[in-house]
């Protein structure tokens, strides 16, 4: 059971519920340790004393607030917590809004919120039941990790969700921090007309499994290569260049390549016989996995209860992961 972030209460009116926030979201970047140059050994950052150079403990390290010309206020963490008396452990919803009113810049990072201890259930759910029907989202302030958010909670098909937000100081005119905007509303009519017909022919239903971190796969295909021992061959490609000054001719080409892609419904349409598909899915499912990331194939793998090592390949996990699937079909 994963653990939460925080634990407290949400409010709604007079009703409180025990709720915990939990991680939505987990970052798949891959990391890599500094190394000193030629060797395996690895770097490490010392916390030193400026003046004196001497390492410190965590014990001796306090918050200090700048004043100015070598002068701090040093605040203590238990401070920092007794200076937001009662709203470190509430999130109190204030107002309900609609979530389309909300600009997408003001989210910062997306939590699940469950219902946590013995009775919280029932008013987690009608909270739920009530924020679903009335499609509205709830505007509350949090205290996490010493800093108060501006959070919204919404409601998704089985659970509260917590947005933490930017507060409005905390988002950036575009006018001040850019040193040009492009005049808007006085584009060509024509120009207009062929860019919104490609707009259109590219629009398709929102499918979060076609988007893929193709950058992390290169790197973990890189770093396979190099572990295997193999030569690291770049290829040349091409950078991109600008096309704006034969914009129209640009727009006109993307609608004629646009209008060749298949949609969706002409690729049911052309779909093969049954017969047809049997024969092809193996070699559409290994094809799936090749398009797979390693982390997502160990993942896979667990689910699968494949008994797999972190030092296996890419290709072997992928053989793994296909012959068990292969088994699990024919045993079904």
């Amino acid at each position: 059971m994963a653990r939460s972030t925080w634990s407290g209460f949400l409010s709604f009116g007079l009703v409180s519920v025990p709720v915990g926030l939990y991680s939505a979201t987990s970052d798949q970047t891959i990391h890599f340790n500094q190394l000193r140059k030629n060797t395996s050994h690895r770097v490490r950052y010392k916390k030193v004393d400026e003046d004196t150079g001497e390492e410190l403990s965590t014990e001796d390290i306090v918050n200090g607030y700048p004043l100015g010309g070598g002068e701090y206020v040093v605040v203590t963490r238990e401070e920092m917590a007794e200076a937001a008396p009662g709203k470190s452990e509430l999130i109190e919803i204030q107002d309900f809004v609609d979530l389309d009113e909300i600009d997408p810049i003001f989210f910062r990072q997306s939590y699940y919120l469950a219902p946590k201890g013995k009775g919280a259930d029932r008013a987690y759910a009608l909270l739920l039941q009530a924020m679903r029907e009335t499609k509205k989202v709830g505007i509350a302030t949090l205290v996490l990790r010493d800093k108060e958010h501006l959070v919204a909670v919404r409601p998704a098909e089985k659970v509260l969700m917590l947005e933490t937000m930017f507060f409005e100081d905390e988002i950036r005119n575009p006018e001040e921090e850019l040193d040009t905007l492009p005049p808007v509303g006085d584009a060509n009519a024509r120009e207009l007309s062929i860019a919104k017909k490609l707009v259109d022919s590219l629009t398709d239903t929102w499918d979060p499994s076609r988007y893929k971190n193709t950058y992390r796969q290169r790197v973990e295909e890189l770093v396979e290569q190099k572990r295997a021992g193999h030569a690291v061959v770049h290829g040349a490609e091409d950078r991109p260049k600008s096309n704006v000054i034969d914009l129209m001719s640009a727009l006109q080409a993307s609608i004629d390549r646009s209008s060749k892609r298949p949609t969706r419904s002409a690729a049911k349409a052309t779909a093969p016989s049954k017969s047809a598909s049997i024969k092809v899915s193996a070699h559409r499912e290994r094809q799936g996995l090749d398009a797979m990331t390693k982390a997502d194939l160990m993942d896979r793998a667990k689910r699968l209860k494949i008994d797999v090592s972190s030092k296996m390949t890419k290709d072997e996990l992928v053989r793994a992961v296909s012959e068990a699937k292969g088994a699990k079909k024919k045993s079904g």
